[in-house]
């Protein structure tokens, strides 16, 4: 898993200041040890990994914008994804969207009515997410950028029917996911 997160922290030739390495190593290796981390594997190697968080952000209940959904981090009711990364060589083959599309059943197993990811607004492969069915939201500042940009463009993708949507905006160990 850590050398999937390195190569992925590798946005170098993106001209882009994400993912700090020293805040890198400490909050993935605190997850992967909660459990929190998932994998793809293509013939037993570790080709992508992400962070599924179910306690909620902080830093998303001020956001310039508006989220799909009214949950915030007093009482989360969405996962957060975090450190999506691919391993190198192993870009273009559309693992990424499949590590999101795979979150998805996670998340429903936890109860959430929605998926949050944010990224960095360099970071050009992360800002496609309409294809994978989130939607723009807005901008979220986050706390721990070393010195680096603070903003961070954030996404939501809805989950389940039934739940408070936000009137102000409608939308126009380590696991594996199952069959990888």
């Amino acid at each position: 898993i850590w050398a999937v997160l390195m190569d992925g922290s590798r946005v170098g030739h993106l001209g882009i200041d994400q993912w700090q390495v020293l805040i890198l190593r400490s909050k993935s290796c605190e997850m992967i040890r909660a459990g929190h981390s998932y994998v793809l594997e293509e013939d037993g190697e570790v080709v992508a990994t992400t962070v599924i968080g179910f306690t909620g952000e902080p830093v998303y209940d001020s956001i310039e914008g508006a989220w799909l959904t009214t949950s915030d981090s007093r009482d989360p009711r969405y996962a957060v994804l975090h450190r999506v990364a691919v391993a190198q060589g192993h870009g273009g083959k559309g693992l990424g969207r499949n590590l999101l599309q795979s979150a998805e059943p996670v998340a429903r197993q936890h109860g959430c009515e929605s998926l949050r990811i944010e990224t960095h607004p360099g970071n050009i492969p992360m800002l496609n997410q309409e294809r994978c069915g989130f939607s723009r939201c807005g901008i979220v500042h986050i706390s721990h950028a070393e010195g680096a940009s603070t903003d961070r463009v954030a996404f939501e993708k809805l989950l389940n029917a039934g739940f408070s949507v936000n009137s102000a905006r409608v939308p126009a160990a380590y696991g594996r996911f199952a069959g990888h």
